[in-house]
């Protein structure tokens, strides 16, 4: 047990974790492209119709500015996406970051 007052990291476990993050990221990234894809594909079909009623759900739906609930909801997501991209990798850095610095540390003070 480490004191309260410190930092414990396991590296080969936190390293393998990073890694798993950033393939479930990618994953995560090629599934919302493709599922995104799919839905501006059918957007772009209208497939509501072209009458007053069609028209009228497309003016919400598509074309209500940045308020439209299909461009709030696909930018949403591209955000959540893009934010979580480079997690694992970040992850795998700082642990290495860390490894490096304690074994600095440690070899200042006559350590391996």
């Amino acid at each position: 047990m480490t004191d309260p007052q410190q930092t414990f990291l396991n590296p080969d476990a936190a390293r393998p974790a990073g890694s798993a993050l950033g393939a479930a990221a990618e994953k995560l990234a090629g599934d919302w492209n493709r599922i995104t894809g799919t839905i501006r594909a059918m957007n772009d079909g209208r497939p509501w119709g072209d009458d007053e009623a069609g028209r009228a759900f497309n003016e919400h739906y598509l074309e209500g500015g940045d308020e439209a609930p299909a461009k709030v909801t696909l930018d949403a997501g591209d955000e959540l996406v893009e934010a979580v991209s480079d997690v694992g990798v970040r992850i795998v850095s700082s642990v290495d970051g860390t490894v490096a610095d304690d074994d600095d540390v440690s070899s200042s003070f006559g350590g391996k």
